[in-house]
């Protein structure tokens, strides 16, 4: 398994294009440290006695540095000093905070755009095997967790130690100075004992962090279905049913955190318990040894400063713990292995046509379960078949492998004489449209949705396919026509105007090679009439293959393949398939298409 430290040092590359950034960011806070571990004490062990014991004149330490000076000008720099000293720490802390928060937006945004972008690159059988909910808990949260773990973190894990640092050398220093070292030993005791919960703590918090990652994933899917399914759910009456499916995520979630927070803040209680009792060894050490007060309290300073920094970096450490599960599931994404990558040198059929051939093709999912079974056959260019049979035969399945939206695990499929694991996805893809059951439309203008099937077309062209497709048929009822902006799913249109949106978009793609996948399923009947006719129009010179449980769909068809548990079982026109193909016949007759 790879070791925390390997996930964090892969993450950190991220910091690399703003190296001079992260190198201010930790000047900032290595001078804020000064201030807070050194200024504090020094203020307590050489200003004060300038201001309160005035008959102690200057403290010998100080003396080179203020030789010649006036009395009043030695207590005016003395009064000076601790705005000073503040002044500094504080500029330098905000200086610090803003230029890690610049720098964590711009790690949030590298590191999202690279998960984002690998979720478009992985095959669809990746997709099929997450929840949405999932993966946008993963985009969205998981990546705002790594970034802080790089920025904030990161920063704290170099600050809060080096404060600790410069305040545990300003005890050494004070402890000689009053001419006992031997107290810097014990106290060192008291550091150890306050690193052990630090390493205990965060191998807790490791695991309770990825349960409460994975609950986190859970409610977003209930609130993902739940907004995907508003129609069904207000259908059924469930929303009680949903409101209580989201409380029972959302305890789950809030259980799991309630029990990472617990170990997360138990370090504060160890950490102040650990710093009295070395206080109150301080105290007691500092009075037998008849310590000055201004010795005991700059000691104390020195001391506090240097504990109040190791729990500041125990905390850092134990979110950096945290960070293993949201780590870990990034990595999934950015780690999945491409089952369709593209050739190293893809080619490019000499002539486009659109013949497609498939050579003893076999499909089986992950899981073993064979979907597709001994197809062979040739579909020349031009020719329109419909596939029918049963649900779950295989027949979107088999419609999938010519885009390579899934890859053949035997045999090939091939395209104008290629096979098309040898062609790049992007170039193969731009010679087919695809119109599915239900047109996903974005929160764009119609115009632009329609745009979307070939970017660089001008708005003769786009309005031209809109007209092919009868968009311009309901655009008198839209706000702003063909620019009326849609919302989420193409909201505001009907399902059958939706569908011409896309079919609009694939007559101005043009493609040699046309794939119908249910196109009219979810439409009535009525509007199924309205568009079929300009599916016809667009299949007209087109490779096309009609994916239908609807007979009427496929009237059109040339050739019809006839698909039963993987198989193809007939393979021929409507009559012959009539006669010859029990399965057909049956199937044809339960629709009650024989008029």
């Amino acid at each position: 398994m790879t070791s925390l430290a390997a996930r964090v040092w892969r993450f950190m590359r991220y910091l690399f294009p703003h190296k001079l950034l992260f190198a201010a960011v930790i000047a900032t806070g290595f001078i804020s440290s000064a201030a807070s571990g050194l200024g504090i004490p020094g203020m307590i062990k050489y200003v004060f006695p300038i201001v309160f014991e005035p008959a102690h004149n200057v403290p010998p330490a100080l003396e080179p540095w203020l030789a010649g000076l006036s009395q009043n000008t030695v207590l005016l720099l003395a009064c000076a000093a601790l705005p000073l000293v503040f002044i500094i720490r504080g500029v330098a802390m905000w200086l610090n905070a803003v230029m890690v928060n610049y720098l964590g937006m711009r790690i949030l945004e590298s590191i999202r755009s690279d998960v984002f972008a690998r979720l478009q690159q992985l095959p669809l059988s990746f997709h099929d095997r997450y929840k949405k909910g999932d993966l946008m808990t993963r985009v969205l949260s998981d990546t705002q967790s790594v970034q802080t773990m790089i920025t904030q973190v990161a920063n704290d894990i170099v600050k809060q130690p080096c404060t600790a640092i410069i305040a545990l050398g300003a005890f050494l220093w004070l402890l000689f100075q009053t001419g006992s070292p031997s107290v810097f030993l014990v106290n060192l005791l008291f550091v150890a004992l306050a690193l052990y919960p630090i390493l205990v703590f965060g191998k807790r918090i490791t695991a309770k962090s990825r349960r409460s990652r994975e609950s986190m994933a859970d409610l977003g899917s209930v609130v993902q279905q739940n907004l995907a399914a508003q129609r069904e759910i207000r259908s059924y009456a469930l929303e009680r049913k949903q409101v209580a499916s989201l409380l029972e995520a959302s305890g789950r979630f809030c259980r799991e955190t309630l029990k990472m927070v617990k170990y997360q803040r138990a370090l504060i209680p160890v950490m102040e318990t650990v710093t009295s009792l070395a206080l109150a060894y301080m105290l007691v050490r500092g009075r037998l040894m008849g310590m000055s007060l201004e010795s005991f309290m700059a000691i104390s300073a020195a001391l506090f400063v240097c504990f109040d920094s190791m729990k500041r970096a125990g905390t850092a450490l134990n979110r950096f713990s945290e960070a293993r599960a949201p780590l870990e599931r990034l990595e999934a994404i950015l780690d999945e292995p491409d089952t369709v990558p593209d050739p190293a040198e893809p080619k490019r059929p000499s002539v486009v046509r659109g013949g497609l051939e498939f050579r003893n093709v076999q499909f089986a999912y992950d899981n073993g379960r064979k979907v597709l079974q001994d197809i062979d056959l040739i579909i020349p260019p031009g020719q329109i078949v419909g596939l029918v049979g049963p649900s779950g035969a295989g027949k979107t399945t088999f419609a999938s492998l010519l885009p390579r939206f899934y890859e053949a695990t035997e045999g090939s499929v091939l395209f104008d004489g290629l096979d098309v694991r040898e062609m790049s996805k992007k170039e193969l893809r731009s010679h087919i449209a695809l119109v599915s059951q239900h047109a996903l439309l974005f929160r764009k203008t119609i115009r632009e949705n329609i745009r979307l099937g070939r970017p660089g077309a001008n708005d003769d062209e786009v309005e031209a396919a809109a007209r092919a497709a009868g968009v311009t048929t309901f655009l008198d009822g839209q706000p702003q026509g063909i620019d009326t902006m849609l919302t989420d799913g193409g909201g505001g249109l009907s399902g059958g105007q939706r569908q011409r949106v896309a079919i609009a978009r694939a007559f101005l793609k043009d493609a040699p090679v046309l794939i119908l996948d249910e196109a009219t399923a979810s439409l009535d009947a009525e509007s199924e009439r309205g568009i079929q006719e300009s599916l016809e129009t667009l299949a007209r010179g087109r490779t096309t293959l009609i994916v239908a449980h609807r007979f009427s769909t496929i009237r059109m068809a040339d050739r019809i393949l006839v698909f039963s548990q993987g198989r193809i079982v007939g393979d021929g026109p409507h009559d012959e398939l009539y006669a010859s193909c029990p399965l057909y016949r049956e199937l044809y007759d339960r629709q009650g298409v024989g008029e």
